[in-house]
């Protein structure tokens, strides 16, 4: 399995969806009444694999996790892009982002690892 890491840079939506040729995954936030909704979007091509749920961990240690109540029919992917809440209103996320994304057609699957 490879393992591919990727900078700020490379990814990514804070605030509003961007998008960078390279990156497998983004990153959106939207303010959700005092608290802040992450959702994680694949590219075109890729599906955030289920078996291994993202997680995100910021900078004071916590682990924040994603998840979806909507999964593919076989359970191994999210069928609607997985979120989680993050306490208070954050404009920028800093922490070390963890997922499994599958390439769609291959059935290939790639931990990445997003500093954020």
């Amino acid at each position: 399995m490879n393992r591919i890491t990727l900078s700020t840079g490379v990814l990514l939506a804070i605030s509003a969806c961007s998008t960078h040729s390279d990156s497998p995954l983004q990153l959106a936030t939207a303010a959700e009444g005092r608290n802040t909704r992450l959702t994680l979007h694949a590219a075109p091509g890729y599906e955030i694999n289920a078996r291994v749920a993202p997680a995100l961990v910021i900078e004071t240690g916590a682990v924040i996790r994603f998840t979806s109540a909507k999964l593919s029919a076989d359970s191994t992917a999210f069928a609607d892009p997985p979120t989680a809440l993050l306490t208070g209103r954050h404009d920028r996320v800093h922490g070390t982002l963890r997922a499994s994304v599958c390439v769609t057609a291959e059935r290939v699957c790639r931990s990445v690892t997003l500093r954020l």
